[in-house]
């Protein structure tokens, strides 16, 4: 029986049904990223393995679960930059309005909104993709800051004559 070791920051929000998180092989100290179940009662999985979650500042606080294996060394993602790039640039200079057409989708989110969840469509369609966006492509969403970051340094710095000989 192998002992996996993950972060509390891999976790999703909601850990129920089938999660995507990076873990470390105990045995190897592999560091793969996973499609598994994971619970602290190991009742609740078919093969349940030892899962250490790690939290803290200095990741010195260890809580014991469990996980279920589903499919080990999924393939991420791989992110083309350039194409990131361009679709930041494109949605600065287009219309950021995102239609997705939908009676169905609609009704849902109003639902939210007329319960309270949300205070309008828009704030619910925001919240409820950025939340799906984080949870599971988070590789995508650093590479979004980083070169968003980038090119906003870059346009300040040329606002501001950074690229100017003295």
């Amino acid at each position: 029986m192998t002992a996996y070791t993950t972060s509390e920051e891999y976790l999703p929000e909601d850990p129920n049904g089938e999660v995507t998180l990076q873990v470390t092989d105990g045995d190897t100290k592999e560091i793969f990223t996973t499609r598994a179940h994971i619970a602290q009662d190991p009742e609740e999985l078919a093969d349940p393995e030892p899962l250490t979650i790690v939290r803290g500042p200095h990741e010195s606080v260890e809580e014991e679960w469990f996980i279920e294996i589903l499919e080990a060394e999924i393939d991420e993602i791989e992110i083309d930059q350039e194409v990131l790039s361009e679709c930041i640039k494109q949605s600065q200079e287009n219309s950021n309005v995102v239609n997705a057409r939908s009676d169905e989708l609609r009704a849902l989110l109003l639902y939210l909104v007329e319960t309270g969840r949300y205070n309008s469509v828009s704030e619910a369609v925001r919240g409820l993709l950025e939340d799906h966006l984080a949870d599971n492509y988070p590789d995508l969403v650093k590479e979004y800051v980083d070169i968003r970051t980038e090119l906003e340094r870059e346009e300040l710095s040329s606002q501001l004559g950074g690229d100017r000989n003295k």
